[in-house]
């Protein structure tokens, strides 16, 4: 029973990043067997983030907690806190998290600082402390944000910063919260694992990276897989993946390419390559990487918003 159930977990872990709904439905699946069990809680909690159904997710882990506390629990109501705005508590939150594992200290450090510089630019922006060119993009952009215009709310900010240097601190959150969004955009494929030492470091590193949100110790890992095989196609797009994340865009791009140099039809690390290059402003290949993804269907939805996107904007900078 023990093993039946590990082996579900580990399926539902691997439909998290691009079928939600069926990790969803394998997670109900055990909890209907063992409705204490702390790793489906926290997987279904993650599910639900995912889907931004925030209040849903926090009571699978206030449920994991009352059960057992665990570090990946404790950073996850941490970052719900944080989107309530609720920043005392998601800092409560983190501190528990340390103190259950103090080798979570720097990823738990940079999320602190990003609550940090998120109460500073609430208090900034409000009283207008920037000049006004700043301020009037700041605005603007976060008009965008609520519009789900992610990239013109990028550029504003980014604009902002350059426009009044003492801004910067309080927009790289906002910008923070963006990059954030896109990252989780990003495609992983999830490997069919065995019991090999192998698959055994590849589904720490997923576990890691996934579920504890724990990027530096998934990359370490990640590199250890590599050293074996530098051609393991999922983990070069994970590693790509995580390198974005640290803002290294054309180390992520190698990473993306050398997929596409093993297996052309990878998707994956197509539609990754067609995002990095778009937050490099690369408009016209991030574009044909886009209009090559369109011609497989079950990518359609996902990619046709993006292709847009792109056509918008170099439509306006014609008209310009």
């Amino acid at each position: 029973m023990k093993e039946d159930i590990k082996s579900k977990i580990d399926e539902a872990m691997g439909y998290i990043q691009n079928d939600t709904e069926r990790a969803i439905e394998i997670f109900d699946e055990i909890l209907k067997i063992d409705s204490e069990n702390i790793e489906a809680l926290n997987g279904k909690g993650s599910s639900l983030m995912k889907l931004n159904r925030m209040d849903d997710a926090e009571k699978y882990f206030d449920h994991s907690l009352s059960l057992n506390e665990t570090s990946s629990a404790l950073i996850s109501k941490g970052i719900i806190s944080k989107n309530k705005k609720d920043y005392e508590q998601s800092l409560y939150y983190y501190d528990k998290a340390i103190n259950l594992n103090p080798n979570l200290n720097n990823i738990i450090t940079l999320l602190k600082n990003e609550i940090l510089e998120l109460i500073d630019s609430d208090v900034e922006i409000d009283l207008n402390t920037y000049n006004s060119p700043a301020n009037e993009l700041i605005k603007k952009g976060l008009e965008y944000k609520k519009s789900n215009k992610l990239w013109d709310a990028m550029d504003c900010y980014e604009k902002a910063m350059k426009t009044d240097e003492k801004s910067r601190n309080s927009i790289q959150a906002l910008i923070n919260e963006i990059k954030s969004i896109l990252q989780n955009e990003l495609m992983i494929k999830m490997p069919q694992l065995g019991k090999s030492k192998i698959d055994n470091l590849k589904m720490k590193s997923l576990k890691l990276l996934l579920i504890e949100e724990n990027p530096k110790q998934a990359m370490m890992i990640m590199n250890l897989i590599l050293e074996d095989d530098e051609n393991d196609i999922d983990t070069l797009n994970q590693k790509g993946c995580i390198l974005f994340l640290f803002d290294e865009y054309k180390d992520a791009l190698k990473c993306f390419e050398k997929c596409l140099k093993i297996d052309k039809t990878y998707y994956w690390a197509l539609f990754n390559k067609a995002i990095t290059l778009r937050r490099m402003k690369n408009m016209n290949d991030a574009l044909k990487c886009f209009d090559e993804l369109l011609k497989i269907p079950h990518c359609y939805n996902k990619v046709k918003p993006y292709q847009l996107e792109i056509l918008d904007k170099l439509h306006e900078e014609n008209m310009n």
